[in-house]
């Protein structure tokens, strides 16, 4: 069974030199390594110093490195479904190139992502998929993608399809306007199929990790901690965070004193903050890791002699019990307080709350059978009693 590491972070710590820097430290320990980035802003080929594209390319032994293209990703996996959103848009007379423009809607580069290390994951070609993920923010809506297009899927997506079936003949009588057929529908309906089956992949501690990248930075720190309660929200397993860019003793110039003082400060909070968690530290160097020796050399002051494939913490973001006659749901929401969380259950719906995150639980039938009884929230931990 292959392995799926993400990394994820606020922009610029980082993430693109430690998710090199790990392909090439787990290509020495014999596994055959894809890293892949999931940023529009490209900046793998940088690191390695070599052209890349959409498809993977060879960048060292048993290493390959792919940058995700939107285009070429809309031609391999929505052929169907664009061809009919470009017809609708030559028929509202649009030009042709903005038609194509058009026709990559906001979300469809996150999906090609997911689409693209499944793809990878599924033909087994790798034993390693690294992934250098979109900054903070688009990486959690690109995880919060398989929730959605569940709920759509199972709410929406079935009775729009009726509907449309029924409307099809009126609709001919009265207007030319191109309708989706039933291979625009099926092929919708394989990308939610897909996008589920992904969540399950990478909800799946035995192989995904998450790993938050982070610098000694109140404001990286604070996003660094919304990130792991979310990632937590929506079920996806962190093991571990690697602090970047931390100053070497050594390092004893007047300038820097201040700086020291306040990254020693900082990386308490942090040991105190992911206490539950490893904490792996990169060294602050004194020039740009770009090219293969130099990042070899940052894996291994990262990683020292271990496997960086290797699960560094296992541990359920949410979990089922049963106690006598009632059932309760266990969710890990560190950083969070009482007043943050709003939940309430609609069938078989539950749904959790916090800030301007949403997280829609599809509950197990015998639990959509009951009510919410209590929900107590103790140590960084909702617990939502059923009875």
């Amino acid at each position: 069974m292959g392995r799926i590491i993400l990394y994820t972070g606020k922009g610029g710590v980082g993430k693109t030199t430690v998710a090199a820097a790990t392909a090439l430290q787990a290509a020495k320990k014999g596994n055959k390594v894809l890293v892949i980035s999931t940023d529009a802003a490209h900046s793998l080929r940088d690191v390695f110093d070599q052209e890349l594209g959409p498809e993977p390319v060879k960048v060292a032994k048993n290493v390959y490195a792919q940058e995700i293209d939107v285009y070429y990703s809309v031609d391999k996996y929505w052929g169907k479904l664009t061809s009919y959103i470009q017809s609708l848009f030559n028929w509202m007379q649009v030009d042709d190139i903005l038609a194509e423009e058009f026709s990559v809607f906001p979300g469809m580069e996150e999906v090609a992502s997911f689409l693209w290390v499944y793809s990878h994951y599924k033909e087994e070609k790798y034993d390693v998929i690294i992934v250098d993920s979109a900054p903070t923010g688009e990486t959690l809506k690109l995880l919060s993608l398989p929730d959605v297009a569940r709920w759509w899927l199972v709410k929406v997506f079935p009775i729009e399809r009726k509907v449309l079936k029924v409307i099809r003949p009126a609709v001919k009588v009265v207007s030319d306007m191109p309708l989706p057929e039933e291979d625009t529908y099926n092929a919708v309906e394989n990308l939610f199929s897909q996008l589920n089956a992904i969540h399950q992949v990478f909800s799946d501690p035995d192989i995904t990790s998450i790993r938050l990248v982070l610098n000694l930075e109140k404001m990286v720190i604070n996003e660094t901690q919304r990130a792991y309660t979310y990632l937590n929200l929506y079920g996806y397993p962190v093991d571990s965070a690697i602090v970047n860019r931390v100053m070497p003793p050594d390092l004893d110039h007047p300038y820097f004193h201040e700086w020291k003082k306040f990254q020693k400060k900082y990386m308490k909070d942090v040991k105190n903050l992911f206490n539950t968690i490893p904490i792996h530290e990169a060294p602050l160097v004194s020039k740009e890791v770009l090219g293969k020796d130099a990042l070899s050399e940052f894996g291994k002051a990262l990683f020292s002699d271990k496997d960086p494939a290797q699960i560094f913490h296992k541990g359920k973001p949410y979990e089922i019990i049963k106690e006598e006659e009632t059932y309760s749901i266990e969710l890990k929401l560190p950083f969070v307080s009482k007043k943050e969380v709003n939940l309430h259950q609609v069938g078989e719906e539950l749904t959790i709350q916090i800030e301007n995150q949403r997280r829609n639980i599809f509950l197990p039938k015998f639990l959509a059978k009951l009510n919410v009884d209590s929900a107590n929230l103790d140590n960084g931990v909702l617990k939502v009693t059923f009875k």
